[in-house]
């Protein structure tokens, strides 16, 4: 088995069919389901036993209190029988053939199945827009050097080799283990395959999209944890509070341009 396809969920019965969806629509059969629900208390349940006869056995789902998204992602790694471990959270859906992609990717050079497997992604804002999320080495870099997420997650594709290597995900944090798992990646020479294509979609409705207080706390875990000097510290240290200040009073339309900006750099 090539994929497996994890999706988290909790209390998601309004999104969480689109997600499904979008996995079981996929050119490319050859992967399994697994759904990690937090014991949600409303219909999501009965939305993915609705589903599970559509994915004819590739379907498993678990419903058990956990500890955070990153404890829910973590148990699911540990069940994934593929060698390529693909999340995709339950308000984000993957693009038809995003699979299909994959492996005309693998095919063109064998060696791809021992990297990280990343591509494009559309973000979706509550207003109705989108905004396309680009990938590349030279953006991979700028981010991880500033200890922040350089690759959309959503998009991306791990061997599980590469997790029994690097780790699973930090239970420490709270919204950006993601991040700082690629920035281990990238600090360990991880290789990475770069999709020019869009594999996948998100919604701007996830904790990590919020200002709160949580991301503050995890932006300054992140540097603690991987800064190379005292200067680089007290410097990052007084950037991300700065930074964490500004977008709590700077409108949404004005991080949406510089999104928008910086993407096209």
């Amino acid at each position: 088995m090539i994929f497996s396809i994890i999706t988290i969920s909790y209390n998601s019965e309004v999104t969480i069919a689109k997600t499904i969806k979008s996995v079981l629509s996929q050119n490319c059969k050859d992967y399994e389901y697994i759904i990690v629900d937090g014991a949600s208390t409303d219909h999501t349940l009965d939305i993915v036993k609705d589903f599970e006869t559509c994915f004819e056995g590739r379907m498993r789902w678990i419903s058990e209190p956990d500890n955070g998204i990153y404890n829910a992602m973590n148990k699911g790694i540990k069940l994934a029988k593929g060698e390529i471990i693909g999340i995709v959270n339950s308000d984000d859906w993957l693009e038809p053939d995003a699979l299909e992609t994959l492996v005309k990717v693998l095919k063109d050079n064998p060696d791809n199945k021992k990297k990280i497997l990343t591509g494009e992604m559309l973000f979706h804002y509550t207003d109705g827009t989108t905004q396309h999320f680009p990938t590349s080495y030279k953006r991979f870099e700028h981010y991880s050097k500033r200890y922040r997420m350089g690759i959309n997650h959503p998009a991306t594709f791990v061997p599980k080799s590469i997790y029994e290597k690097i780790g699973l995900f930090d239970e420490e944090y709270k919204l950006y283990a993601d991040a700082d798992f690629f920035v281990k990646c990238y600090e360990a020479g991880v290789g990475i395959c770069f999709i020019n294509k869009v594999l996948s979609n998100m919604y701007d409705g996830g904790a990590s999209n919020c200002v709160s207080k949580e991301m503050l706390d995890d932006s300054l875990l992140k540097i603690r944890k991987h800064a190379k000097s005292p200067f680089e510290l007290w410097y990052m240290t007084i950037n991300t509070y700065f930074m964490y200040c500004l977008r709590k009073i700077v409108p949404n339309s004005c991080m949406k341009r510089y999104r928008y900006l910086k993407n096209k750099e």
